[in-house]
């Protein structure tokens, strides 16, 4: 076939040589693409883990913001059944200890909250490495089969 096209051996060698590095260029090329949609996905992925902190740490300070108006109502509630004067003996005791469990649960709350957006972050720093990663893990393994076919090539 070579010879009816007017060809010779050299000729379609260095044809087929051609082709291989340009297939292993547009491999490359596409192992660098592959390696930044990763690193999209990663910083995409982090910041709905970063979204998810500020809403855990919003959603915390709301709760503890009901349970002291919770205390408060309570509190009230207690002064007007508590016959006598409250300023002394059980039910000053009482109306302290509210305070400190209302106070305590609020805290609570806040700190639970703290938590889950702690954890969202250390979620969020977790995605964009795992991306960053894959991006040079994609980067490496394109210049590797570069560098593996061109010595075949050329070697």
């Amino acid at each position: 076939m070579a010879g009816s096209l007017g060809l010779s051996a050299a000729t379609i060698s260095t044809i087929a040589t051609v082709g291989k590095v340009v297939s292993t260029g547009v491999g490359f090329l596409g192992k660098l693409q592959q390696g930044n949609a990763a690193a999209q996905a990663g910083n995409n992925q982090a910041a709905l883990f970063a979204r998810q902190a500020q809403r855990e740490a919003e959603i915390g300070a709301l709760n503890a913001r009901r349970v002291r108006e919770k205390g408060k109502s309570l509190a009230g509630t207690q002064r007007a059944l508590i016959s006598g004067d409250a300023s002394t003996g059980s039910n000053l005791l009482a109306q302290t200890g509210l305070s400190e469990e209302t106070e305590f649960n609020a805290r609570l709350a806040e700190a639970n909250a703290d938590f889950r957006a702690d954890e969202s972050r250390a979620q969020a720093v977790l995605a964009r490495q795992k991306g960053r990663f894959a991006q040079t893990s994609s980067a490496f393994r394109g210049g590797s089969n570069l560098l593996s076919e061109g010595v075949s090539a050329f070697g």
